[in-house]
Formats: C-alpha cells, sequence, structure tokens
C-alpha cells in the first residue's frame, strides 16, 4: 500500500469527529421530563414509553408528594419484562403490550435509578426541591414504594405466559432465518474454497440479496425494534451494536449490488452471508439463554407451585359432632376461593392448602420446603400450619387464617423477589462500566475503520468494514449487565428453599465476612421455655434447655475462627452455664432491657479503634452479626453490620433483620455464610468471564492479531461468540443450584453429643454488665411466655429540641449524647433525634417505628 498523507488525515480527522458526536450525544446532559399533579393535586404522575428503552429516560419530581409512575410497555421479551427500583427494593412486573402503574411514596430529595430486569435499559427519577416535615423520615432504602398487588402464584403464571411465548417466537424466527441464510452460507464458503465448485448464477450477490433480505428485517426485527429507539435513548446496549453491525454490512452488500463501481477494486464483494448468519446466531443466543434463564428462578418457582390448587371445605361451621373425613361433609374448592374464617379438611399425604390453625386431628408434618429442615413435625389442635407443607400421618382439620397473597408462601416469594430487586456492592463496578461499555465499543470501531482504512493493506475498504463490523458484533454489555444479577437471583431462591430468607443483594454479599457472632440466649440458643415455678409476673429461664442444633453450628463457626458471644440478662451461673454447654467464647450477662444495641456498638467500636491503631484496612472478615428472635433484639438487629432473625420469633426482630433463618436451628448462620460464598464465587467467575471475554475479543476482532498471523475475524465467528457468551454466563448461575450450603455446619464434628463434649472443654469469658440505666424507661411484661427482659421500647427522648449543651439519648445504642452544631441528627415527624455516630443514625433512618414504637 502507497502511504498518502491526505486520505491518513482525513481519515483519522474524521473519526476524531465522529468520536466527539458520539461522546456528546451519549453524554451530553439530559432533559428531564416533569411529572404533572393528577386532578386530586395530591399525587405527582408521568408516564414512560418502553419500547427499546425508557422515554423519557430522566423524569423530574417534587419531593413531598407521592408519586405515580405509568410504564406503557409496547414490546414483550425477557428483557423489559421488569422494572427495578433498587434503591427503593422494588421489583415490578410489566406485561407486554400493556400499561401498569407503580406507586411510590413521597421521597426525599434524591436521585432514584430504575432498570429493566436484565440491568441493560436505564432509567432515572430525580426528585428536586424540598421535602415537608412529613417526608423526613422516609429513607430511601424503605420507602414503601409498591406495583398493584399481586399473587406471587399469578405473577408466576404470567411471567411463564410470556416466557412460553418469547420462545415460540424465537424458535419460528431462528427456522425462518436458518433456511433462507443456510444455502448463501454455503455457497459463499464453498465458493471462497474453490470458485469452480458453485455455477456463477449461484454466488449472484442478486440471489443472494433476495435470499437475506427477510433474515434482515423480518427475523431481525426484534433485534432492531430494541437496538435503534435504545441508541436514540442514549442508552445502547447490545441490540443496538448488532444493528448497527449488521445495518452497515447490508447497505454496503447493497451497494455493491446496486452500484459496484463505487468501491475499489478488490473491495466489491458482497457480506450478505455474514448478516443472515450474525442475525440468526444472535436468535439462537436468546432464544438459549432465555431457556436457561428459566432456571435461574427454578427454586422459587418450585416453592409457588407446590401450593395445591384445590382445597376441601368443610360443609359445617364446626368440626364437632360431624365426620369430617366423610367426603359427604366437606366439598372441593379452588384454592383462590377460600377465604379467611373457611374450615378446611387434610389428610393424610395431602399439602396443606394455606395458613391457618388446626382446630381438630392431629398431624406429622413434612415443612421442609419452607424451613429446610427434613425433620417431621408432629402438631395438634391449636398448632399453626403453613401452606403447602405435607401432612406425612394423620388427618386434621383447620381454620384458614391467610389467603392468597398474604400467606408465609407468597411472602417468602415477594421478599425473595423485593431482595432480587436490590443490587450487591460488587455489581456497582460493573454498573459503572456498562454506563460507558457500549459508546466505548463504538468509538472503538470508529477509530479500527479510520486505522484500516487509511494505513491497512489493500483491500483497504473491506478490511476496515470487516473489523469495525467484527468489533460492533463481538462486544457482549449484557455479559457486564448480568454477571451479578443472574446469581444473585438463583442464591436468594436457593436460600430461600433452605430456609434462609435473605432481605437484600448486600447482606447476601456481605454474610462471607461476619467475624463475630452474637447470639441472644432465650429462645435463640435455647428453646425459651419458662420455667415452671417461675412467677407469672417475673418469668426465669434457669432450666431452660438448649436447642437441638446450637453446639453444632456454634463449633462451626468456631472452627471457621469466628468468634462467638451471648448476651443474658440472666445472672453470670446461669449464662454461664449455658455457654460452656454450647462452646460460647464470651458471654455477657445481667444486660439491661436495651443493653444488646449498646454492646453490639460497643464491639464495633473496638473493631474500628484497633483498625484506626494498626494503621491497616479491615479484615476480609470483621463484620459483627447479631443472631435473636425477640422485641428487645431488635435495636441490636439493626444496629449490628447483619442481623439475623429467628423465624419462629417476633415480626419486628424479622423487620429489622437482614437474614430470617424460618426453623429457628442456629446452624442457619452457617448455611447464610455458605451461601455467600457460593454465591460471591460464582459472581466472580461471572464477571471474569464477562470482562476476559470482552478485553480479549474486541482487540482480536479490530485485528490486533492481523500483523503477525494475517488473519481477520470474521463477522460471523463474532456473531457466533457473542451469542454463546450470555448462554455460558446463565448456564454457570445455574450451576449454584447444585451447590450445598448445608455443608460444614458440624465441620469436622460429627454429631450432637461429640460437639456438645467439646463444647464442655471450653471455659467462656464472663463479663457482667454493670452499667447503671440507660434513661430508657422499662417495663416487664406481665406475660410469663416473653423473653427475659421484654420491654415496650418507650424510650425516653427530647420531644422538644434540647438546648446546646444539653444531652440527648441515641435512640439505638443507648448512649448519652451532646448537643451541639456537630452533633449527628435526624428528624421524624418534626422532632430531632442525636446519635452517637452515622451508623446509629443510618440504622434509626431504616425503620424509626422500631426504636420509638
Amino acid at each position: 500500500m502507497e502511504f498518502n498523507l491526505f486520505s491518513t488525515a482525513a481519515a483519522l480527522i474524521a473519526a476524531a469527529a465522529l468520536t466527539w458526536l458520539v461522546l456528546r450525544f451519549f453524554f451530553g446532559e439530559q432533559k428531564a421530563a416533569s411529572g404533572a399533579m393528577d386532578v386530586s393535586g395530591k399525587r405527582q404522575t408521568a408516564t414512560i414509553t418502553v419500547k427499546g428503552g425508557y422515554s423519557p429516560a430522566v423524569v423530574s419530581m417534587r419531593a413531598g408528594t407521592p408519586i405515580t409512575l405509568t410504564f406503557d410497555r409496547q414490546e414483550t421479551g425477557e428483557c423489559t419484562s421488569h422494572v427495578v427500583f433498587g434503591d427503593l427494593g422494588l421489583d415490578a412486573m410489566l406485561p407486554g403490550n400493556a400499561v401498569t402503574d407503580v406507586e411510590l411514596p413521597a421521597l426525599p430529595a434524591g436521585e432514584y435509578p430504575f432498570a429493566c430486569g436484565m440491568n441493560m435499559v436505564h432509567g432515572l427519577l430525580k426528585v428536586e426541591g424540598n421535602a415537608s416535615a412529613g417526608t423526613d423520615k422516609l429513607h430511601p432504602l424503605t420507602a414503601s414504594a409498591e406495583a398493584p398487588m399481586l399473587d406471587s402464584a399469578e405473577a408466576e403464571r404470567r411471567e411463564a405466559a410470556e416466557r412460553t411465548k418469547e420462545i415460540t417466537s424465537l424458535t419460528r424466527l431462528v427456522a425462518i432465518g436458518t433456511v433462507l441464510t443456510l444455502p448463501v452460507f454455503i455457497v459463499t464458503m464453498l465458493h471462497m474454497a474453490n470458485p469452480m465448485l458453485v455455477p456463477h448464477w449461484m454466488v449472484n450477490p442478486w440471489l443472494q440479496a433476495i435470499l437475506i433480505t427477510p433474515v434482515m428485517f423480518y427475523c431481525g426485527h426484534p433485534i432492531h425494534a430494541v437496538g435503534f429507539p435504545a441508541l436514540a435513548h442514549r442508552s445502547p446496549d447490545m441490540n443496538s451494536l448488532v444493528s448497527l453491525g449488521t445495518s452497515a454490512a447490508y447497505l454496503y452488500s447493497l451497494v455493491t449490488c446496486v452500484a459496484p463501481q463505487v468501491f475499489p477494486e478488490g473491495s466489491r464483494e458482497p457480506y450478505f452471508e455474514s448478516v443472515g448468519v450474525v442475525i440468526t446466531l444472535v436468535l439462537v443466543g436468546r432464544l438459549l439463554e432465555t431457556k436457561a434463564r428459566e432456571g435461574t428462578g427454578k427454586a422459587v418457582q418450585s416453592l409457588i407451585k407446590l401450593r395445591p390448587r384445590t382445597a376441601h371445605k368443610l360443609n359445617a361451621a364446626s368440626p364437632e359432632n360431624v365426620e369430617w373425613l366423610n367426603p359427604a361433609n366437606f366439598t372441593d374448592m379452588d384454592i383462590d376461593t377460600i377465604a379467611v374464617g373457611d374450615l378446611l379438611v387434610v389428610k393424610n399425604g395431602e399439602r396443606v392448602p394455606t395458613d391457618g390453625i388446626i382446630v381438630a386431628g392431629n398431624a406429622s408434618i413434612d415443612e421442609s420446603m419452607i424451613t429446610g429442615e427434613s425433620k417431621p413435625v408432629t402438631k395438634t389442635t391449636g398448632a399453626a400450619v403453613t401452606g403447602a407443607t405435607v401432612l406425612l400421618k394423620g388427618d386434621l382439620v383447620m381454620q384458614a387464617t391467610q389467603v392468597g397473597a398474604n400467606t408465609v408462601l407468597s411472602q417468602i416469594a415477594a421478599m425473595v423477589a423485593r431482595a432480587q430487586a436490590t443490587k450487591a456492592p460488587v455489581q456497582q463496578l460493573a454498573d459503572r462500566i456498562a454506563r460507558y461499555f457500549v459508546p466505548a465499543v463504538m468509538v472503538i470501531a470508529i477509530w479500527t475503520f479510520a486505522i484500516w482504512i487509511a494505513l491497512g493493506p489493500a483491500p483497504q475498504l473491506a478490511h476496515a468494514l470487516i473489523t469495525a463490523v467484527s468489533v460492533l458484533i463481538i462486544a457482549c454489555p449484557c455479559a457486564l449487565g448480568l454477571a451479578t444479577p443472574l446469581s444473585v437471583t438463583v442464591s436468594l431462591g436457593l436460600g430461600a428453599t433452605n430456609g434462609v430468607l435473605v432481605t437484600s443483594a448486600k447482606a447476601l454479599e456481605q454474610a462471607r465476612r461476619i467475624g463475630t457472632v452474637v447470639f441472644d440466649k432465650t429462645g435463640t440458643i435455647t428453646r425459651g421455655v419458662v420455667d415452671a415455678t417461675a412467677d407469672w409476673n417475673k418469668p426465669s429461664y434457669e432450666q431452660d434447655t438448649v436447642k437441638e442444633g446450637s453446639p453444632e453450628a456454634i463449633a462451626a463457626l468456631r472452627a471457621r475462627g469466628i468468634r462467638t458471644v451471648m448476651l443474658s440478662g440472666d445472672k453470670a451461673e446461669v449464662a454461664g452455664r449455658i455457654a460452656r454447654e454450647v462452646g460460647i467464647d464470651t458471654v455477657i450477662c445481667e444486660v439491661k432491657p436495651d443493653g444488646k444495641a449498646y454492646w453490639i456498638a460497643k464491639l464495633q467500636r473496638e473493631r474500628d479503634e484497633n483498625t484506626a491503631t494498626s494503621g491497616s484496612s479491615r479484615a476480609p472478615h470483621d463484620l459483627i452479626a447479631m443472631v435473636g428472635d425477640g422485641i428487645n433484639d431488635a435495636p441490636a438487629l439493626a444496629q449490628a453490620d447483619l442481623g439475623i432473625a429467628i423465624g419462629t420469633g417476633t415480626d419486628v426482630a424479622m423487620q429489622s433483620a437482614d437474614v430470617t433463618l424460618m426453623s429457628g436451628d442456629l446452624r442457619g448462620v452457617i448455611r447464610t455464610i455458605n451461601l455467600s460464598n457460593a454465591t460471591m464465587r460464582n459472581i466472580r467467575e461471572n464477571l471474569g468471564w464477562a470482562f476476559g471475554y470482552n478485553i480479549i475479543g474486541i482487540p482480536i476482532a479490530a485485528g490486533v492479531l492481523y500483523p503477525f498471523t494475517g488473519w481477520l475475524l470474521s463477522p460471523m465467528i463474532a456473531g457466533l461468540a457473542m451469542a454463546l457468551s450470555s448462554v455460558c454466563l446463565v448456564l454457570n448461575a445455574n450451576r449454584l443450584h447444585a451447590a450445598n450450603i448445608s455443608g460444614g455446619t458440624t465441620t469436622d464434628i460429627t454429631g450432637s453429643a461429640a460437639a456438645t463434649t467439646t463444647a464442655n472443654t471450653i471455659e467462656p469469658t464472663v463479663i457482667v454488665d454493670d452499667r447503671t440505666s440507660l434513661n430508657h424507661v422499662t417495663d416487664q411484661s406481665n406475660n410469663p411466655t416473653n423473653k427475659e427482659n421484654t420491654m415496650d421500647m418507650g424510650m425516653h427522648m427530647h420531644h422538644n429540641a434540647p438546648a446546646d449543651g444539653e444531652t440527648a439519648t441515641d435512640p439505638v445504642c443507648g448512649m448519652t449524647v451532646a448537643v451541639n452544631d456537630d452533633a449527628i441528627t435526624r428528624e421524624y415527624e418534626g422532632k430531632s433525634y442525636y446519635f452517637c455516630g452515622e451508623h446509629c443514625a443510618t440504622n434509626f433512618a431504616k425503620a424509626p417505628q422500631i426504636f420509638l414504637s
């Protein structure tokens, strides 16, 4: 090639100009569309069209007023079938070609990003202005945003129907694309190998154009219908790159048919076969990915499908004096018609139709599908039963107490869905890169074309086109977007089927970093049974027995180098005996009713002070977890780095926690840590693949190997690689279904007796809590079945703002705080509350009612 300075300079200047235009277009400031007040004047509304992106992509609202976002989805397919508000923990299903309203509360000023379920299409809700006093109490992480109420089973049926429809459509398009592309591909390959193998008329470019044009516009319509609008919305994705690449190759090939003389000699060959193969392979990849993604949520789907479709409704107001096992005395009803209060007959071998209480009969019940524990539970009159559990032996009559979306089964599915809507911290890097990825790929393609056209060997134009198109097609931004969410989705479902409910992706990621576990005693380590000789107004637990599994769980934690601490209101003798029995490292006894959060905060401060003194960053296993089950555990659960609630405890404890162990077995703590380790290992594998694939694939597509090998990557091979990249991620995420998160719950200690023997050889460090009252008003309950040191949480607060120089009480940890200009405060219902640090202030903002109720 003869070097031409003028053409080289022109190509490079044109590339620079195009680069500037691309960057200006994608990263220029986007004008936000303002919401409007509805007819009532009490709610802001905005309509967002979903078609290849969100339009408008940026919506501006005023702080202090509830919001309704109407999503008008004008397409089908799995990508935009959900809208996820990560900061609000909201995942709303958007049915295809339908309008869905998403209700948001009055939010404080800030930015609230939202994205599609595959994390590829992004939008932003900007809340501006000063909020009213009533809005100060809201926190982005706990604002009660909600989608239209929908039973989990019904939502699953809708999603399954839409997915089946998409699979059917993709299968048809793949078949058509294959039939039309295969002849062109085979003929072209044979002609390249030996022109004498095929007649000349079979390589006529017009014949190829006739066959490939339907592939381009009909089979490729699902790609272009998303790709080009996404470009217009400044949120380009994989479809945008494929649309640009195939369009460039198709137009080039069409010009070679109409006016070949436009191009120089050697650059007049069409690339119709590449267009057809790339589109067909992308559709094949999408089909495989859609089928594989069916498995990512199969754990929760299998739970939902366990719910029986019919129930035996008793034809009497009471089971007394009625032969309720006689089929003549009950009627089979659809499960959706069952109402609270209905009497239902459940026979041996059947599943419990809904949540309720037993009013007649008794049975041995398998609750493993809810709690993860395989050991059957014997229940009799007055005991609670959970929908979808199985009667292994016996018959009973139950009264329905919860139906539909209010059942435990549906709430588990809803909790998992909310958790899947959150983002793990590890995903932040991938999200930041993904925002710049597609524009960066377009810039690389521009410069690849310019360098080959200016400096490449003949035929320059053909080489420039091949390399630029290959760069656009091989890049896979969806691999970056899917790497974390896929693993989180599978893991949360796996945890749910093993009795571990994780409320957020952040908690799932952090559980592996637990270095200290603080246990409440009564009801957590022990059974929480009040002494038979105790006074009704002064319950005691001196004869309380240890729960099955507690010694094994604590022994397994110690074997992993995790410190164990027990908090108890009991005297040193009683608390020390329990600590020795289970193998606790440190026991803090005679803890005041409000003192548990104080001790959690103290442990956190000691950790931080030790880190500051050593001058090093935090250790990889330094988080402090709290495990509890009662009302007075709620502040400590919220204060801890990771709160773990016992599912058999109180609702307020579970609301304060990051993880709930449905069975109450402390071995669930080990399962939680194992789940976190397995998840992060899988995420690292996915991220390694996503980054490695693009880092290696894009330069090869640009032709960096050509000077050494004389080899250029065909757009067809690039399309195949891109199509399979996402499939590999999905398949790898599905490997988590086989993870054994119950492994290591006893480490090398086999059996309860062995664990107990080992535990008894450990002499715990005993600390007596001799602090004075923390200025909290406490009230011992008259209910003798409550835990020790039950409190009504009516903490003494400053109802009016204290004067400068006075002191206030931190409502989270109970510490005395100086009131001055530097004090850390939060407003709630027009009142100021003071905190010892940002950690307590943040926990208070998550759920102020827990600390003040």
